[in-house]
């Protein structure tokens, strides 16, 4: 028995090595095969142990696992703490210069209205746009959901910690929270009472740390007028009003980060010749306190503005007439701190068109993801190229976003 705990536990000190120092997934893999050769089994070692082991390993890898044994099972689909550390592991090694086995791109689409009513949902990993130059139709996964074949829906707000939002537009609009790592989603209760029966809406999510607890945030407008609305998921069935809410025209897709959510308003001002002058506001939400703080665009960054997120930093996009610039806010909540990134030329198109540019995520060292009217574009901003990735294509109406791998549950 002695002999066989010293050969188990080198064979899981080699693991937990390679895991430490490595991370793609050609090593998790390796990984992966070493494990299942492996008894990992509280007869051999504590669940700590084994816990420290697991908490390690991508995703993928875990949801195989959930069939060794009971306790892996329950450790890997219902430990919430588990869950929270193997999140925190993985997102950890997501720099400018680690891989981004993790982060991956969904793409939804459907059919155009008066067409056969069809539906696709296709899965890319990030790392693959980076290093794979070729055609990747044959790369994606179509992950498991709520969405049956022809539903229509749209993304809100973006990804949070492997989450994503969906608004699925049925006969009564239902808002979905949804891993599509696990498949696991939770439908949240409509808003019964609405303020605003005819106006535009701004939904967002993100976490409270505080309460260890997501919350959705639904921002209406109409007539100049903004109204919040706030749930915490799986509390209850009810929306409460969070007072305060800025005015102001919301723009583009709200984005977490630092513990808040935030929106881009624009406002206006009369100046002294009688004059109105529109102007940014980044807004963002405590998640915690549930207050509002607003940031005013310094005037150098021009253009029609959107909020982007790289590397856990927010970002300004400004969409000029000749060019794009990417702006960081390399100190959060200071807009002095706000510095230009890089910029992106226009594409030769035929006929000219201004780089109308989305910024998604990194990709590699040098290389972002981007999307503009044409497609997906990957930018290296350190030689000033660019690069289409052959993703495969479907005629219709289409969403897309970029999202984490986790097993949070919704």
């Amino acid at each position: 028995m002695q002999r066989t705990m010293q050969v188990v536990f080198q064979k899981v000190s080699v693991c937990m090595y390679r895991v430490n120092s490595h991370n793609d997934s050609k090593t998790a893999a390796n990984i992966t095969n070493m494990l299942q050769s492996v008894t990992l089994t509280e007869d051999v070692f504590p669940p700590e142990i084994i816990f420290d082991i697991l908490v390690r390993l991508p995703v993928k890898s875990l949801q195989r696992f959930r069939a060794a044994c009971k306790l892996w099972n329950e450790m890997i689909s219902s430990d919430r703490k588990f869950a929270k550390e193997q999140l925190r592991r993985a997102t950890a090694t997501i720099t400018a210069t680690a891989g981004r086995d993790c982060n991956r791109l969904i793409k939804y689409t459907h059919s155009y209205p008066g067409e056969p009513i069809t539906s696709f949902m296709r899965d890319y990993s990030l790392r693959s746009l980076a290093s794979s130059p070729g055609n990747l139709a044959g790369t994606y996964s179509e992950p498991n959901g709520p969405l049956v074949e022809g539903d229509w829906m749209h993304f809100d707000g973006d990804s949070c910690h492997g989450l994503l939002l969906l608004n699925v537009e049925t006969a009564e609009d239902s808002l979905v929270l949804w891993n599509p790592s696990t498949g696991k989603f939770r439908t949240l209760p409509p808003i019964k009472e609405h303020p605003m029966q005819s106006c535009s809406v701004h939904t967002g999510f993100g976490y409270d740390s505080s309460t260890d607890t997501y919350k959705v945030v639904d921002v209406s407008h109409h007539g100049g007028v903004s109204i919040a609305m706030a749930h915490t998921v799986g509390t209850d069935s009810s929306w409460r009003l969070v007072p305060n809410f800025p005015n102001g025209s919301p723009r583009g897709c709200t984005k977490f980060v630092s513990g808040s959510l935030h929106w881009l308003l624009i406002q206006n001002k009369v100046t002294e010749f009688g004059e109105y002058l529109d102007y940014y506001v980044v807004v963002s939400m405590d998640m915690g306190k549930e207050t509002f703080e607003e940031m005013v665009v310094p005037e150098k960054i021009i253009g029609d503005l959107e909020l982007a997120v790289l590397n856990d930093w927010l970002c300004i996009v400004g969409r000029g007439s000749m060019i794009c610039d990417v702006w960081v806010m390399k100190e959060y909540g200071n807009a002095e701190s706000l510095t230009k990134l890089f910029s992106i030329p226009y594409q030769e198109t035929n006929p000219p068109s201004r780089p109308s540019y989305s910024v998604m995520d990194t990709v590699s060292d040098d290389e972002i993801l981007l999307y503009n009217k044409t497609g997906f574009v990957v930018y290296n901003h350190k030689n000033q190229t660019f690069r289409v990735p052959a993703l495969q294509e479907f005629r219709g109406l289409s969403d897309f976003r970029v999202y984490t791998e986790s097993l949070v549950s919704p």
